[in-house]
């Protein structure tokens, strides 16, 4: 039994999942739009003493990032004689109150940095970075722009998805191949798998105990994954939220991987359920149309076993990775209640808060009765 998606993902967002016109709130820009090219013509010269002058030619805002302002700039360079230009692309933080999810540029910085310095997973290179706000406004990182679509631009038109299945199983196992030992001193790391495990137990209930509204359900989840436990698997970089849209495909048709602000260190199974949950919910779901072909190609990337990556395994983390974003969704809702955050985007989530319970109850309950049938398999093999 796979678990099903937490409801309805907003349908502009589902449509419109294009790295540069992904939908969010309204007056959610990068700050001083008007005073952003200068800046950012000022800002530049810092990290390139190899040109003798630059001039931002064009300046565009984008919608791209769901939790994150975006924007991309025409910059002209030039150097004894010389000119070049090139688009780049500012992932900074929106004003206060407009946010759906906060979360650290610093650590995305911190990630990203690290991960192109690597050269092994393919992502647009991370240039620069305002770590202090005060030269472009507001925390934030100057990238390469990728000039294509998205991966789920693509599919989204399409009858048979062909090898993009294949090509994403790999592309999430590669990103869990990297060890806690190749990334960022800074990125916290658990003490333990267990440790991991439960702290996402824990979230749950923490979440439920946190907000202004009493859950049940919440609380029933939480005892349930406690209680049925996969193998455990080693520590792995995770993505945070490997989804389609955060795939983006080159004019060479290479697979670029953007957004890594929720970026850890934790069981890589958290992100095959996560990106299982979202893609049930927003469509097309690349896993769901082979499981077994799609985990296949996956373990074939990262050297896990059956046993430990498998359909019920998926289940398990389609549930207990989805509190990452659950839990902060739900903390701004509170806000949204209590009247310290204003954004509309954040309003639609209700919708997607409630919807989900019956779907998150329907999958325990179909894990749970394969649990038991595997048991009864198993008593009835040794008597």
């Amino acid at each position: 039994p796979r678990a099903q998606g937490i409801g309805d993902v907003d349908s502009a967002r589902r449509s419109s999942a294009r790295y540069g016109s992904t939908v969010r709130d309204p007056g959610v820009d990068m700050p001083a739009t008007d005073l952003l090219p200068s800046r950012l013509a000022a800002f530049l010269p810092l990290h390139r003493a190899d040109v003798e002058s630059i001039e931002v030619t064009d300046y565009e805002e984008m919608a791209g990032g769901y939790s994150r302002s975006m924007a991309k700039a025409r910059v002209r360079y030039t150097s004894d004689g010389v000119t070049l230009e090139e688009t780049v692309v500012l992932r900074g933080d929106p004003p206060a109150g407009h946010s759906m999810i906060e979360t650290d540029r610093d650590h995305e910085w911190a990630v990203l940095n690290a991960l192109t310095e690597m050269g092994v997973i393919p992502i647009p290179p991370a240039r620069y970075y305002d770590a202090s706000g005060e030269h472009l406004g507001t925390k934030a990182i100057v990238m390469d722009h990728v000039t294509g679509g998205s991966l789920q631009s693509l599919i989204e038109e399409m009858a048979d998805y062909g090898d993009h299945p294949t090509r994403l199983a790999q592309l999430w196992g590669l990103i869990h191949t990297v060890a806690p030992e190749e990334l960022p001193e800074a990125m916290p790391r658990p003490e333990s798998w267990d440790a991991r495990i439960d702290e996402l137990i824990a979230t749950w209930r923490h979440s439920e105990r946190a907000s202004v509204n009493s859950n049940p359900t919440w609380r029933y989840i939480a005892a349930w994954l406690e209680a049925n436990k996969p193998p455990p698997l080693p520590l792995r970089l995770t993505h945070g939220d490997p989804q389609a849209p955060n795939v983006m495909i080159d004019h060479d048709d290479n697979y670029l991987l953007v957004d890594w602000e929720f970026a850890a260190i934790g069981d890589p199974r958290e992100d095959l359920g996560w990106y299982n949950i979202y893609s049930t919910a927003a469509g097309p779901n690349l896993y769901e149309a082979d499981p077994e072909a799609f985990l296949a190609a996956y373990r074939d990337a990262t050297g896990f076993g059956e046993a430990e990556v498998n359909q019920l395994t998926v289940g398990y983390f389609t549930v207990l990775s989805s509190i990452k974003i659950l839990g902060t969704i739900c903390s701004q809702l509170d806000k949204f209640a209590l009247g310290e955050n204003s954004g509309a985007m954040t309003a639609l989530q209700i919708g997607s808060i409630s919807f989900g319970h019956d779907n998150f109850i329907n999958a325990i309950a179909g894990m749970q009765a394969a649990f038991d049938a595997m048991a009864a398999s198993a008593e009835g093999a040794t008597s």
